[in-house]
């Protein structure tokens, strides 16, 4: 049950007496470029052009349109240069821009041009671990779920010689039916459509993958992680994606022969595993491997885009970053390429739970995302998830415990949920992750498939479907992505659960298929297809001041033959019903088998859910530490199995669970609490709350009803309220067609953070599923600067020490401005843990700030909600300096010394370890230090040793060059990974050996702190994988110079950024209220006469970690004040 990150680097160098921790970066694949051009000398850039040409896209048909349009308008920004042609002048299309051989001053000229989006120096990923069949017509799932029995015809066929249909999931989503049921299989199955998916490696020549007249589902398949084709270290991934999409169902698996020997199933409990689409063809492309970086998944992307021409990509993969929205993060850049070239992109959220941990990249808007639901079948089969407890029945069509959802910082949330938690998919026992349940595992032909990893695919098996239907009625034209993503979202079941866990709601395959069978411009659909609606939009982000009401139009249309009436609603919750019991676990607890045959614990509590809830939320928290785990299993009343925690950190601790249920039955319900025996076993208390919600109305909706002819359209306008303070809120829009189908539209609140008044804002931590490389939880907020600020300050008080919480302030550009937790430096030098966090940030850029609170795991676990408080304020820094000089009039000689005791004062909450960071106020090109790794390194390049950075204040651009001995594409990412850019792609894939990778602004500075060098071999590659070479690193950046004439008493905790023998200076430690004073030397040099001006960055300490189990890792450092000096050397 994966989806999963590229890499996790770990830095174990020393800066300034501080141990990094362990840094996971989503590394990426990188071109190797020149090292860079002396001062002076002509400089290779790549041109991105603000227009992306959105009214032209990339498809194939349109191609040389496209390419005369991108010729033009980049001949255009040339032309405006002056001095000596530009050389070397290469034209992209896919992107709009073009690469250069230019003078300094032209590529000047060029970051001024308002027609230019950015200036690089020559350049453009995570993998992851049930809805009752509806009734034909695209019926809604029953208020109540329904429950299946486990009895031998449902967990095994009674006739071994009729194989049960697999995965549960295509009964869920109405893919296809064993009851004649109306579904998806009866109008479509993808044939004609070519889908690729981005994964790990496998057997594309597996039997399943056969079709029954000898063709191969495969129509390519290639390696882009450089492992090469043929390995078989992991494959779970990629078998799991391929079987979602187009499994054939020829292959029977015996489950008894996967189980555990503690749970046997009788002989001939044989199953077929089929996919979505069975006719679509598949484009499998690896970019996991040893040393794959993000540049293998862009290599990957452009590769089925323009060689292999897919209708569908699927991306089961992703990582939590900050930003986690940047059109300087490349890989949603080649992604809304894609889709402007007409190829519909599905994407997993996540496996990190509900708690607002959706990943990129499926925070783009563009993309559909999918979240998680759950099909529990499988857990009858082999007794997972304390199964056993319940009598023998189950439902499904609950939000999976797992599934990443919530809101992004950008203001948005999942498109929809499709199952995820517990389906069957073919594997094959060649492959390391093929293993079975048994005691030990065995190699197998089979693997229990989950997760949003697989959401991601079966949705990309209905787009497939979409496709088909379209084409087989529209003349054989394709339909666009924005279409595909409409028909698919606006035929969703609504699941009466929150918007922000559900998104749309569930995804129907069969009214999908029959919307696009009847979208405007038909030719004529089979008479059986039910009439469906499409809303113009799936989701909408509103943001306003505190309390407000804002409102958005949203269009109506019956793409159906037959008329329709539509009623709408609206839906929030509110509390019904609360209950917490302190359990004491342990003593009383019963020793069963689990599913592998080890033994756990169990112990059973009850509680009562009341009549006329339409939501039980079931929490638990425990003081587990980092590594005892305890597990929650649900059941109804009669004894039903309905849900389970599913915990995602293996032997780490959340220290929290929550289970989420749809309208739950009343009576008295059941939790099984349960923890292994082992070193990873919990005794101790449980603090278990379960309670109930009802639903209500919010705002309006207008018209309340209307009735729609076949292809009529109609304007709603929807009127909503923005949290009462700075912060988001989630609400549902609701569509009922006469046709039985009901569907939603979601709604992200945001109220901004008044910046007029106080300041304050506010949430409630609870916590996470121990996802490594994920948050526990995330909490966003906005605000605005004005203009003329001297400093922004952001204080945060936390409830609970005991829980590491990270602040993410992003500035207007999108950069860091301040990463910082409740970690900080004490006196002596030790790491210690408080309950407050301060952010800072001097000279502050005016415009819209992103602030992002980052609960790391594992929670305390002595609390379910902790709330924290913050406020936002200005101008509160206290720094005085007296005796500096601040006037060119001051004389001083050279030679001598003048001693400036600089007062500074923490005005903040919590203590802060300050030094002294003396700048020139002119812009030099300066030589970074390699902090940690190495410039000479083999290919492929290990992780650990490629080089790290350190950008210190009021640094403009960064540069990293690789030049190689193979055609490769070097890669700079931010400490955070939201700034992620390349070297350019096509120049490597042409054979070039130099690639160039560069991050800089035009007004402000870039993200302080530590920035990632990486590099890629490009693919795809062969049996061999990539084959060996080596590269150079050379790097260079335009910062403030560093005045050596200056020096203090603390030292500069910056001195490393360009300094191989800094020390990072011995900081003082100041705590809140308190005032330290720091001795700054002038010691004056050069010619009589010079004027010299600078000024004095009070600055913290950089590098300090801010947890080790997700991004961000490591603090950023912080300016608190910026002192001006200037004097004339006497």
């Amino acid at each position: 049950m994966r989806r999963s990150t590229l890499r996790v680097r770990t830095a174990t160098g020393a800066a300034g007496g501080l141990v990094l921790a362990c840094v996971v970066q989503l590394t990426t694949g990188q071109v190797a470029n020149s090292a860079p051009a002396p001062a002076g000398a002509p400089q290779s850039v790549i041109v991105v052009l603000a227009d992306q040409l959105a009214d032209a896209p990339a498809a194939k048909a349109d191609s040389g349109h496209r390419h005369s349009r991108a010729t033009a308008t980049q001949d255009a920004v040339l032309a405006r240069l002056g001095g000596p042609a530009p050389a070397k002048v290469k034209h992209f299309t896919l992107g709009n821009a073009f690469s250069a051989t230019v003078t300094p001053a032209q590529a000047e000229a060029l970051r001024h041009d308002p027609a230019v989006a950015s200036v690089v120096p020559d350049a453009p990923v995570d993998l992851p671990d049930n809805p009752t069949p509806a009734t034909a017509g695209g019926k809604a799932a029953p208020s109540t779920p329904k429950s299946l029995t486990a009895d031998p015809g449902a967990i095994c066929p009674s006739d071994p010689a009729k194989p049960l249909l697999e995965p549960e999931a295509l009964t869920s989503i109405r893919a296809a039916s064993t009851d004649g049921s109306a579904s998806a299989a009866d109008l479509a199955d993808g044939s004609g459509v070519k889908v690729a998916f981005l994964a790990d490696n496998m057997d594309p020549n597996y039997a399943d993958f056969i079709r029954p007249d000898g063709s191969h589902v495969f129509s390519d398949y290639q390696d882009f992680s450089g492992d090469g084709p043929n390995t078989a270290d992991s494959g779970a991934e990629a078998f799991g994606d391929a079987s979602s999409i187009a499994a054939q169902g020829v292959v029977v698996h015996d489950l008894s022969q996967f189980v555990n020997q503690a749970h046997p199933l009788p002989p001939g409990c044989n199953i077929v595993v089929k996919g979505v689409a069975p006719g679509a063809s598949l484009v499998g492309l690896n970019v996991f491997g040893g040393t794959a970086t993000n540049s293998a998944v862009l290599q990957a992307i452009d590769y089925a885009v323009t060689v292999d021409h897919v209708d569908v990509i699927n991306e089961s993969l992703g990582l939590n970053q900050y930003p986690d929205y940047s059109m300087r993060n490349l890989f949603q850049v080649f992604n809304d390429n894609a889709v402007a070239a007409g190829v519909t992109v599905t994407t997993s959220s996540g496996d990190a739970g509900i708690t607002s941990t959706i990943g990129s990249p499926a925070t783009d808007p563009l993309v559909i995302s999918a979240g998680a639901t759950t099909d529990n079948r499988l857990y009858a089969q082999t007794s997972y998830a304390a199964f056993p407890f319940s009598n023998g029945k189950w439902i499904s069509d609950n939000i999976s415990a797992l599934s990443s959802s919530g809101i992004t910082q950008n203001g948005r949330t999942i498109d929809l949920v499709a199952p995820g938690e517990g389906n069957w998919a073919d594997c094959s026992p060649a492959y390391a992750e093929c293993r079975n349940f048994q005691t030990p595992p065995q190699p197998t032909d089979l693997e229990s498939f989950g997760g949003t990893s697989e959401s991601a695919p079966l949705t990309a098996g209905v787009a497939a479907l979409v496709i088909h239907a379209y084409r087989g009625t529209h003349h054989g034209q394709s339909p666009s992505p924005a279409l595909v993503k409409q028909l698919i979202t606006s035929t969703t079941r609504d699941l009466g659960l929150p918007a922000d866990e559900q998104g749309t709601g569930l995804l129907d395959a069969r009214a999908a298929v029959e919307a696009a069978l009847t979208s405007p411009g038909s030719t004529g659909a089979p008479v059986n297809v039910s009439s469906n609606i499409t809303i113009s939009k799936d989701q909408v982000t509103l943001t306003g001041a505190p309390g407000s009401t804002q409102s958005t139009g949203v269009k109506v249309t019956n793409v159906g033959t037959k008329k329709l009436t539509v009623a709408t609603g609206t839906r929030t919750f509110v509390q019904r019903s609360t209950h917490t019991q302190n359990i004491a676990f342990g003593p009383t607890a019963t020793p069963f088998p689990y599913y592998n045959g080890t033994t756990w614990r169990s112990q059973l509590v009850q509680f009562d859910v009341p009549a006329n809830a339409q939501r039980l939320l079931a929490r638990m928290a425990w003081t587990g530490g980092a590594s005892k785990v305890v597990r929650l299993t649900l059941l109804a009343p009669d004894g039903t199995f309905v849900a389970n925690s599913r915990p995602q950190g293996g032997a780490a601790s959340a220290n929290y669970a929550n289970v989420d249920v749809r309208s739950p039955r009343a009576g008295t319900w059941t939790a099984v609490l349960y923890s292994s025996t082992d070193t990873h076993g919990y005794t101790g208390n449980i603090t278990l709350a379960t309670d109930t919600q009802r639903t209500q109305t919010v705002g309006t909706v207008s018209p309340a009803t209307f009735t729609l002819n076949p292809g009529q359209s109609k304007n709603v306008t929807v009127k909503l309220p923005t949290p009462a303070s700075g912060g988001d809120a989630t609400y549902s829009t609701t569509f009922a067609s006469s046709d039985g189908h009901k569907t939603s539209m979601s709604a992200v609140m945001r109220s901004l953070i008044p910046t007029d008044g106080n300041g304050r804002f506010g949430g409630t931590i609870t916590g996470g599923n121990a996802r490594a490389v994920s948050p526990a939880q995330t909490f966003s907020y906005e605000f605005d600067v004005p203009k003329g600020k001297k400093d922004l300050s952001v204080a945060v008080q936390l409830a609970d020490a005991g829980t590491v919480v990270d602040g993410v302030l992003v500035d207007p550009n999108g950069e860091l401005a301040d990463v910082n937790s409740n970690v900080f430096l004490g006196d002596g030098g030790d790491l210690l843990q408080g309950d407050t966090i301060q952010m800072t940030d001097a000279a502050p850029l005016p415009g819209r700030w992103q602030l992002v609170i980052v609960v790391q795991n594992p929670v305390a676990g002595d609390a379910l909600e902790q709330p924290f408080t913050g406020r936002v304020t200005f101008d509160k820094a206290s720094v005085k300096a007296n005796g500096l000089p601040t006037s060119a009039s001051t004389k001083l000689p050279a030679g001598s010394t003048l001693k400036v005791p600089v007062k500074v004062r923490n005005t903040g909450v919590e203590p802060i370890a300050v030094g002294v960071d003396p700048r020139t106020n002119d812009q030099q090109v300066l030589q970074p230090n390699v902090i940690q790794g190495q410039t000479e390194l083999p290919l492929p390049t290990p992780g650990a040793d490629e080089p790290i950075y350190l950008a210190p204040p009021d640094t403009s651009s960064l540069t990293v060059a690789t030049s190689s001995t193979l055609p490769a594409q070097v890669e700079l990412q931010s400490s955070a990974a939201g700034i992620d850019v390349l070297g350019d792609l096509k120049a490597a894939q042409n054979g070039s050996t130099v690639s160039v990778a560069t991050v800089s602004e035009k007004k402000g500075y870039i993200s302080k702190g530590i920035w990632f060098g990486s590099v890629q071999e490009i693919g795809p590659f062969g049996p061999d994988g990539a084959p060996s070479g080596h590269v150079s690193y050379t790097q260079s950046m335009t910062t403030a110079g560093f005045d050596p004439s200056v020096t203090s008493s603390t030292g500069d905790p910056f001195d490393l950024a360009i300094d191989p023998n800094g020390t990072g200076g011995t900081p003082t430690t100041i705590n809140p209220g308190q005032t330290a004073t720091i001795m700054v030397t002038i010691k004056p040099s050069g010619a009589r006469g010079t004027v010299v001006r600078g000024h004095l960055n009070l600055v913290t300490v950089p590098v300090l970690p801010t947890g080790n189990t997700g991004l961000p890792f490591y603090g950023t450092g912080e300016v608190i004040s910026a002192l001006p000096y200037a004097y004339k050397v006497g």
